[in-house]
């Protein structure tokens, strides 16, 4: 499949808590609802004045969705600036008092504490979602996800300590309780070394389950490489399977194996892998490697491919920090399964007169011819 544009892609308004300044957020649908998960999360005084700490390394929430499916939209205020309006509103009760990240710490130095990872050397551990959780079970009212988080150890100029760190698997249950609409699915860690150090990172930067398999994509070193596992059995590393030179093996390959790189099928950033029912077809969008709303998308009958060369699709508008936008995600738990649409988001990075970054998510909508 080749996607098309139906028309320009149209910036509907702000993902937002307005209490909370949030970097990358990214969604999944969970009960009936959508589950948003962010990274550095700052909050706002009741004057509107930004608190510079404590910075939370991740945050959750949730916003609604229409009986037909699709997000509940508050419509724009007459003249409203679509960059300065919050249309989906989120909303949820984290441990913030707590002081707490939603994503619980464990790394392996205990002087670099929660709720940011921060080390007595100004470095520090930076327990960033790439993704929002991946669902793995649906049953009555009870949800499972799990979620991989490289741990990353940072300098103060973002520069990493090691490029290829541990990896920690985490699952969230939620049971969903009507009298109680604003608590959040319980994160456990089930693994604190779930890959370890130099080990592909499978499941960190792309996943998805169609027909009860959850493939799980990783990049490392250069390379795009995909494992897959039946969706029941993620914590259970025996039942993984690998694609190596063109076919799937139990046997897990290096950090360095040849054979594994997956082409064109992401444009090297962030990004969102799903399957589209219109298309019948495999669909990632996402972002280049730099730091500019360029959104690409590259779609494969398969998992594992051919994907097509990605297209660029759109060029979203940039904050003013030097690291002007980032974290291109798609929400296809926003859209109905038969809607020919995606909605994506990326962050953008203004600073304000005081020298703070601001984040904000634009929300827009893409249609297909």
């Amino acid at each position: 499949v080749v996607p098309k544009l139906k028309s320009t892609p149209k910036v509907l308004g702000l993902v937002s808590d307005p209490s909370l300044n949030r970097d990358s957020l990214g969604s999944t649908t969970v009960a009936g609802r959508t589950l948003w998960t962010a990274r550095d999360t700052q909050l706002f005084n009741p004057d509107g004045h930004l608190q510079k700490f404590p910075v939370y390394a991740s945050t959750a929430s949730w916003s609604n969705l229409i009986p037909e499916g699709g997000p509940l939209l508050t419509p724009l205020p007459p003249g409203g600036d679509e960059l300065h309006s919050t249309v989906l509103e989120l909303y949820g009760r984290n441990s913030l008092d707590q002081n707490e990240p939603y994503f619980p710490y464990s790394t392996t130095n205990e002087s670099c504490t929660a709720p940011a990872g921060s080390c007595p050397d100004e470095s520090r551990y930076a327990l960033w979602p790439d993704l929002p959780p991946l669902v793995t079970s649906i049953q009555d009212n009870r949800v499972t996800a799990y979620t991989w988080i490289r741990k990353f150890h940072i300098q103060p100029d973002l520069s990493v300590l090691y490029p290829n760190p541990a990896t920690l698997l985490y699952r969230l249950d939620f049971e969903s309780d009507s009298s109680d609409t604003t608590s959040l699915p319980k994160v456990t860690t089930v693994d604190s070394d779930f890959w370890d150090i130099d080990e592909i990172p499978y499941g960190d930067y792309g996943n998805f389950v169609h027909d009860g398999t959850a493939y799980l994509y990783a990049q490392a070193n250069g390379s795009t490489s995909l494992a897959r596992v039946p969706a029941s059995q993620i914590e259970t590393k025996s039942a993984y399977e690998y694609w190596v030179n063109g076919s799937w093996t139990s046997q897990r390959p290096t950090i360095d194996s040849d054979g594994i790189n997956i082409s064109n099928c992401n444009a090297g950033g962030q990004g969102t892998y799903y399957y589209s029912k219109p298309w019948n077809s495999f669909v990632w969008i996402g972002g280049d490697r730099g730091v500019s709303a360029e959104v690409y998308v590259t779609t494969a009958p398969d998992p594992t491919g051919p994907w097509i060369e990605p297209i660029h699709l759109y060029t979203g508008i940039n904050g003013n920090y030097f690291l002007a936008s980032y974290s291109i995600q798609a929400h296809p738990g926003l859209t109905s399964d038969l809607t020919n649409a995606i909605y994506i988001t990326y962050t953008k990075n203004d600073l304000d007169k005081d020298g703070n970054n601001l984040y904000s998510t634009p929300l827009v909508l893409f249609e297909w011819e």
